[in-house]
């Protein structure tokens, strides 16, 4: 049984910061909780005021941190909204009601448009992405509610936490216009006027997949129920299993091996595997056998065969996975061919705008899917400036002789 989180702004920022990272989940039981991607279609449209229409720029920006602060660039590695923030959250999916981005400033969070403009000011605990239906998580006084894209309270700030027993980042609205809420311990689903639909009764809970199934946990024994909270695909107790990936599939355990159920619940791929992932947009799932991770397609088969001694991340937009080799890293593509070779010191995922940021020689810059440095975050007279693949200074926008002169001009500072 849950309890109810004795810090909840710590809870939450670390659901953001899980959600960033890891984006799909692992198939380790329902102890851990997995993190939605935000933008599944088909749910019912909200008023959306015209000041935060759809912004097409938005998921051309990718977070950059300058100085101690945090801004955004472009896909052309240009500064787009110059770092002035304490933390920041990416800007929501093109499509996605607003273009809006959380950041932080005085401790506060608050979101701004792609043009670093504050349409909704900086006064929340916390402040997660907006989901599809328009309305997003905020937290007052140790509680979460929910705030439009004009930032006017649409489900007051009520419920509790409990994070370890949320799946699938449940707190967002899904395509049927249903979240889960928190109350003594259990779980349950609200809808977008905040009503509770579906009694907590819950230990655990899911977001609804797109097939309109949430995987639950009751009385220890987990199973899918539907909109009306009525059980679809029942589970044997102590089963473990995920929730159903966008085609239809969901990793379930039996007899301590992994594989995969359909949405009539029966067997689709046999349980076969060590742990598996749930299957990611590009149609592929890691699987572990013989204490390696490789990749299955949706017939089961193995597309990239088992040879990474760790879980990969999951593939992004233009289909390239990290990898390691000899302590470097680069990029494969999902047929498991070598796109961007290993000689990085790190490298991360590759966001919407095609780039990917990576570290090496002690210097953080962004990579396009050619593996051609498009930004470089480096050092003049001790200040940081921003260059593109030629280096050219191209943030400040001032000469390397004017920011020396104006660094020299600076009290020294005292030891």
């Amino acid at each position: 049984m849950s309890t109810v989180c004795p810090d909840c702004r710590k809870q939450l920022s670390r659901l953001a910061s899980a959600c960033a990272r890891i984006g799909w989940v692992l198939a380790v039981g329902m102890a851990l909780f997995g993190c939605s991607s935000q933008n599944e279609a088909g749910a019912p449209a909200m008023e959306i005021s015209k000041a935060s229409a759809p912004d097409s720029r938005a998921e051309d920006l990718v977070r950059i941190r300058m100085d101690g602060k945090w801004g955004f660039i472009d896909g052309k590695g240009e500064m787009a909204i110059p770092p002035g923030f304490e933390r920041v959250r990416n800007f929501s999916a093109s499509g996605l009601p607003g273009g809006l981005a959380a950041v932080r400033e005085n401790g506060k969070w608050g979101y701004i448009d792609a043009r670093g403009e504050k349409l909704i000011p900086p006064k929340f605990e916390e402040a997660l992405d907006f989901a599809a239906n328009g309305l997003a998580v905020i937290v007052e006084n140790g509680k979460y509610g929910y705030i439009d894209t004009s930032g006017k309270v649409a489900i007051p700030p009520r419920f509790g936490f409990g994070f370890e027993d949320l799946v699938g980042g449940a707190l967002d609205f899904s395509a049927n216009n249903l979240a889960a809420f928190q109350e003594n311990g259990k779980w349950g689903y609200i809808d977008a006027r905040g009503e509770k639909l579906i009694p907590a009764g819950f230990e655990a809970a899911s977001a609804f997949s797109a097939n309109g199934l949430a995987l639950v946990r009751k009385e220890g024994r987990a199973g899918y129920i539907n909109a009306k909270g009525e059980v679809a695909i029942p589970l044997k107790k102590g089963v473990s299993a995920l929730p159903f990936a966008a085609n239809g599939l969901a990793g379930v355990e039996e007899n301590g091996k992994w594989g995969f159920i359909d949405t009539q619940g029966k067997m689709a791929i046999p349980p076969q595997f060590e742990a598996i992932s749930g299957f990611s947009p590009d149609g592929l799932a890691a699987v572990k056998e013989g204490g390696k991770w490789g990749f299955i397609n949706t017939q089961g088969k193995m597309q990239i065969p088992p040879s990474f001694e760790k879980m990969p991340s999951s593939f992004f937009r233009n289909g390239f996975l990290q990898i390691e080799e000899n302590g470097k890293f680069g990029y494969i593509d999902t047929k498991g061919e070598k796109r961007i070779p290993p000689r990085f010191q790190f490298v991360f995922d590759f966001e919407a705008n095609g780039l990917a940021m990576f570290k090496d020689d002690g210097k953080v810059g962004y990579l396009d899917a050619q593996g051609q440095t498009v930004a470089l975050i480096d050092e003049v007279c001790d200040t940081e400036v921003l260059k593109n693949g030629r280096g050219e200074i191209t943030w400040p926008k001032k000469t390397a002789a004017r920011i020396c002169e104006e660094r020299s001009a600076r009290p020294a500072q005292k030891e």
